[in-house]
């Protein structure tokens, strides 16, 4: 038995059915209330304070940090970027769920806070102070690298116009997430290394995933031609007359007739020859 399999059975009470629909709702909630806090105070919003990942504060008794920094929406600048952050991560987040269970896209999710809370634990220990201000980039990132995997050939409107595949939005993401990796390497080290270990749960799916994927559409190609092969066989007529060409297809209801030469004749042209 699988071990996702054998962990659902001791650990299925922990599944969130639609969990990223939920933790969208509340980015977009967070989104709303601190363009409404910037705006009045025209300063640092009170509510990012509250909720950012701040290892210093968790260990000072807000362990509310440890969950509410999933809640940071991707983007702050900009609403039209943040409306399609919100529809792209719902619906890899259903395709996802489709494909894992609500248990399965759990864990996902939580494999992905926990390595966000580890890289954060690994820049403070070493004076770097609050780590990923933005990590709903993150999270909304980690999906969008699962979905690639199992679903490369998505389509995706840029403008509503231009179609790309899911594959090449996912590879650009990667290249500006590994920039970003390499500039933090240059300064602090250890920033770098805990931005990748915020994405870590997409790794560990990986290989296994991939797999799937590949075995999904080598089955999905040997369905398609099978039937194609099964098409092109009923397509191929049955009988044909040597002397006119007409087969069943031609005429349903057409006899055939094999002559005392070997070959085959309708009735028709078979009842002339006699004739």
């Amino acid at each position: 038995m699988p071990l996702i399999e054998r962990l659902e059975q001791k650990f299925g009470w922990i599944a969130i059915p639609k969990l990223v629909r939920i933790i969208m709702c509340f980015q977009v909630l967070v989104f709303v209330l601190v363009w409404v806090q910037a705006s009045e105070n025209n300063g640092y919003p009170a509510l990012l304070e509250l909720i950012t990942l701040n290892i210093g504060k968790i260990l000072q008794g807000e362990v509310w940090r440890l969950v509410s920094f999933v809640f940071l929406p991707p983007t702050f600048n900009s609403l039209i970027g943040m409306f399609f952050a919100v529809i792209v991560s719902v619906l890899l987040g259903d395709l996802l769920e489709t494909l894992w269970g609500s248990f399965g896209m759990t864990l996902y999710v939580l494999g992905s806070m926990l390595g966000t809370v580890a890289g954060a634990a690994l820049v403070w220990s070493t004076g770097g102070g609050i780590f990923l201000p933005t990590s709903g980039y993150l999270f909304s990132g980690s999906l969008l690298f699962a979905a690639a995997v199992y679903h490369p050939n998505l389509e995706f409107r840029l403008f509503f116009v231009i179609p790309v595949k899911l594959v090449w939005i996912a590879i650009f993401a990667g290249a500006a997430l590994l920039l970003q990796v390499i500039g933090m390497l240059s300064t602090h080290p250890m920033a770098g290394v805990a931005l990748v270990l915020s994405v870590a749960n997409f790794f560990v799916i990986f290989v296994p995933g991939f797999r799937r994927a590949v075995k999904m559409r080598g089955e999905l190609a040997g369905r398609r031609r099978k039937f194609e092969g099964a098409r092109a066989t009923a397509e191929v007529a049955m009988h044909e007359c040597v002397s006119c060409g007409k087969t069943e297809r031609d005429d349903a209801d057409l006899v055939f007739r094999v002559a005392a030469d070997g070959e085959e004749y309708c009735v028709v042209c078979r009842a002339k020859q006699q004739g």
